[in-house]
């Protein structure tokens, strides 16, 4: 029996496939696709908040450059997060984010054909401003769970700009799995 939140779980935890991983990765980025391609001209590039950082185009970019660096180091088994080619036009081009996101799909559907979640892989990370750099071993299979949690993050916050620009994001766009399983388990003991 597995513990969840300090709760016992009848669900039986399996490890999880490389098809699986991908899948759900492919599931985000279908609906981040779904999302942007609804917008209007100009959106991704909007600042609604005081930082004019924080677009909607630069968290598309960050998302797509993530999975730029994982699918680029699986033939070296070497992944590096921090030095990523950044594309502004990405950030700028709705047509060119969603040309690369469609590419990384594609991608991730060859990867289940053509490799075993067993490759090991390092991973280097810098972990503060003085530029340390760690490095640490990991998998295809880790580095995908990873993506999705990550790109989840940022669906959230592209979310949260939408609705802050009047757009009306679909109701569970950048809700993490966890937080739907949640939500579900606490309407279910109201009910009861």
């Amino acid at each position: 029996m597995a513990r969840i939140n300090g709760k016992s779980s009848d669900k039986v935890q399996s490890r999880m496939s490389l098809s699986n991983a991908c899948r759900c990765n492919e599931q985000l980025l279908s609906e981040l696709i779904q999302v942007i391609e609804g917008l209007p001209a100009n959106t991704c590039q909007k600042s609604v908040v005081p930082d004019k950082a924080q677009t909607i185009g630069a968290h598309v970019r960050h998302i797509i450059e993530f999975y730029q660096c994982f699918l680029s180091g699986l033939d070296s088994r070497y992944i590096n997060y921090d030095n990523r080619d950044r594309d502004p036009e990405c950030e700028r081009n709705v047509s060119s984010a969603v040309g690369a996101l469609l590419s990384i799909k594609e991608q991730l559907v060859k990867l289940t054909k053509n490799t075993s979640g067993e490759i090991h892989l390092t991973l280097n990370a810098c972990i503060d401003t003085n530029g340390t750099v760690v490095k640490t071993e990991t998998s295809v299979v880790r580095e995908l769970l990873f993506l999705q949690c990550h790109t989840t993050h940022h669906l959230a916050i592209i979310n949260l700009l939408l609705q802050q620009s009047g757009h009306h994001p679909p109701k569970n766009f950048g809700v993490a799995t966890s937080t739907l399983i949640y939500q579900k388990q606490q309407e279910s003991s109201s009910e009861n």
